[in-house]
């Protein structure tokens, strides 16, 4: 009785696996996923361009080196050879456009030539042959001088174009839009699904539109305005650094300090905003230039929320932080923002990244008064797109995926050689580097992932830590996309906008903390009924800046 219970799952298993073999053959697979299929998990071997930016002091004999130190990893690991491409910084989008185009044509001429092929044949009554699926022939070899068996890698064909360096949210748009470039989304959950969890998730998430067409350069996000105050000065006049949470709350103390009259002491370091405004400045950006149009941006903003502009007097915040600067300065207790040699300051805002804490937490409270935000330089700066004419898109990816997550290879890009290009300062602990020659010359975030190398020259890699954590403080700018929201409908609108904040500019500054109050009520009236301010949030009118933002926001989220 075992024994039949044992043929007859024998038998079942035979059957299932003639349907699986049988369902594999029918099914329809794309020209992609076969080659991918045949090529890739077969491993044979293959020949990949690589295109990158490149200072004007690399050589093409560091270029040389640096490819074959790439090979040595990339043919071991994945039977897979890199030529190395690096262009001018100056000529790269040119040369890179060029040579979609070439590519793409020669593409166009062997289809052409096939067609024209193919018509011939059935003219002359001749039974056109389909193509057939590629016979995967054993690696070709070559013998060198030693006698030792190597593998012959093929050339670059001219149909052919693999990974390349994208930077700009505008450039990354256009060649999805125009198919120049592959959607990475099969590959990024299936064999190079662990670049997730190199690459925080905001940068996928903000590149998204119809798909994923290329792999950002994690790198850190934004900067931080820290909120520090002296501890010295908080136990010697006898304060409770949990009543001193806030700005706001620093101003009795900050006067204290003043009325002191200490030496070498700076009561408060320098002028501030509020914290997260962004201008809306009439040149068409969204930034630091002061405007009367504004919002106001945290930790918890994201690239899908809505954040039109708005009249800037409307924001409390914005105007309580004004008149607190006033108060102040009128007192004679406010700094330029700058210290000299031996001062020391009662409360202050600095701006720097997650490192720089380590240089004030000694001496200073810190905490945080604005968070950083990931804006379109950081998501977009730096990406690798793999090309829609491409050998093998998972080849691509394996390595892309290695430049993202092999200190090695990610080190080799961006420094060279090592005893070349660059050297351990302390070969056992090989903590820093020193860099030995300047033939070769890269930027950081156009070779990948920047948290796999050392940040430069004799800094550790320890430095890296704070600012992983950086990148999980960050919001997100709703701005990503917006390069610029002048139109030939509100330009006139703009340009009157220019002079309006210039007078009212000069209005704000003339208030003291006294009248403040009184005098920012009336300034707002007046700008609610000004006809330019009117037109420019007018949501009805069509020509409109907000109509125009909101038609953005729309369209791109």
């Amino acid at each position: 009785m075992t024994k039949k219970i044992i043929c007859l799952l024998i038998a079942m298993i035979m059957v299932l696996g003639m349907f699986a073999g049988c369902s594999n053959e029918e099914e329809e697979v794309t020209p992609g996923e076969e080659t991918a299929d045949t090529e890739s998990s077969r491993r044979v071997a293959m020949t990949l361009s690589l295109w990158l930016p490149t200072d004007e002091s690399t050589t093409e004999e560091a270029k040389a080196l640096v490819e074959e130190a790439i090979n040595k990893i990339t043919q071991a690991k994945y039977n897979t050879a890199i030529e190395l491409h690096l262009i001018s910084r100056d000529e790269y989008k040119s040369v890179i456009d060029e040579k979609i185009e070439e590519v793409k044509k020669a593409n166009a001429d062997k289809k052409a030539a096939e067609d024209k092929r193919r018509k011939e044949l059935k003219k002359k009554g001749q039974k056109v042959e389909e193509t057939e699926a590629p016979v995967i022939e054993p690696d070709e070899t070559i013998v060198d001088d030693l006698g030792v068996v190597l593998t012959a890698y093929p050339e670059i064909e001219k149909t052919q174009l693999d990974i390349f360096f994208v930077s700009g949210a505008e450039n990354y748009s256009n060649y999805a839009y125009s198919n120049a470039v592959l959607s990475l989304d099969g590959e990024l959950s299936g064999n190079s699904k662990v670049l997730k969890s190199y690459v925080h998730p905001t940068f996928f998430k903000a590149i998204y539109d119809f798909g994923t067409f290329a792999v950002p350069n994690n790198n850190p996000a934004g900067q931080y305005q820290y909120l520090l105050i002296n501890k010295e000065l908080v136990d010697t006049y006898d304060y409770s650094i949990s009543d001193l949470s806030s700005l706001m709350r620093c101003e009795n103390f900050i006067i204290d300090i003043g009325n002191q009259k200490l030496d070498n002491v700076i009561p408060f370091l320098g002028p501030v905003d509020a914290s997260g405004i962004q201008y809306w400045s009439p040149d068409g950006t969204i930034g630091s230039e002061w405007s009367l149009l504004a919002s106001q941006l945290s930790a918890e903003s994201e690239y899908l929320d809505e954040a039109p502009p708005a009249l800037l007097l409307d924001n409390q915040m914005y105007t309580n932080t004004l008149k607190f600067v006033k108060k102040i300065d009128e007192l004679g207790y406010m700094g330029d923002g700058t210290l000299k040699e031996g001062q020391k300051f009662a409360v202050g805002v600095i701006t720097g990244d997650a490192s720089t804490i380590a240089e004030y937490e000694d001496e200073y409270y810190v905490s945080v008064y604005a968070s950083p935000i990931f804006d379109t330089e950081d998501v977009y700066g730096g990406m690798f797109s793999v090309s829609t004419y491409t050998k093998n898109i998972s080849r691509s990816m394996e390595i892309i995926t290695c430049i993202n997550t092999d200190k090695e290879l990610r080190t080799i890009l961006q420094y060279g050689v090592e005893g070349v290009h660059w050297a351990y300062e302390d070969s056992d602990t090989k903590d820093t580097i020193k860099i030995i020659s300047d033939d070769y010359g890269m930027r950081l975030n156009e070779t990948g992932n920047v948290f796999m190398t050392y940040p430069g020259e004799g800094i550790s890699m320890d430095y890296w830590k704070p600012l992983l954590t950086q990148n999980n403080d960050a919001g997100s700018s709703p701005y990503m996309k917006l390069s610029s929201f002048t139109t030939e409908e509100n330009e006139d609108l703009l340009k009157e906008l220019a002079k309006l904040n210039a007078e009212y500019k000069a209005k704000l500054d003339a208030l003291t903390s006294e009248n403040f109050n009184a005098g920012i009520k009336e300034l707002k009236n007046e700008l609610l009924y000004n006809e330019i301010i009117v037109d420019l949030l007018d949501e009805e009118n069509e020509d409109s800046l907000l109509s125009y933002y909101n038609k953005w926001q729309k369209e791109n989220y």
